[in-house]
């Protein structure tokens, strides 16, 4: 009987030192971070999107590259996928800002971009330039 007790009182503190760990890294700017890393860990289906590249000065946060000697820039841009689905994915741009010139193809998880590389605006489905507006 007492077991049940002493269970439920582990698991109430297990629950709020993750709720406090979680809330001092978000905090310290690493919620982009967390959400990267969230999205390559759930079972998400893995898409290709197309986005124009973000405008230098955009970012919706940056935080601390890991050297501490620089920064990450995080961006959240509205991306379609090759049917004209769009969605709202968060991309990090390591150690730089966005140049902000043509394209990005882009692997996205979830919220979140895991891979992008420019191109071409030819280079995007017809449906994915039409549902951006492009």
């Amino acid at each position: 009987m007492r077991r049940k007790p002493l269970a439920a009182a582990v698991l109430a503190l297990l629950a709020a030192a993750l709720v406090l760990g979680g809330n001092a890294l978000l905090d310290a700017g690493w919620g982009p971070a967390l959400r990267s890393v969230a999205d390559r860990v759930l079972p998400n289906p893995e898409v290709a999107m197309w986005a124009p590249a973000p405008e230098p000065g955009s970012h919706a946060s940056s935080y601390a590259d890991a050297t501490g000697a620089g920064a990450n820039y995080v961006y959240l841009v509205d991306a379609a996928d090759a049917e004209g689905n769009v969605r709202e994915l968060q991309l990090i741009f390591f150690g730089r800002e966005s140049g902000g010139g043509g394209w990005l193809e882009i692997e996205a998880r979830g919220g979140s971009g895991v891979r992008y590389r420019a191109c071409d605006a030819d280079e995007a489905p017809a449906a994915a330039r039409q549902a951006l507006g492009r």
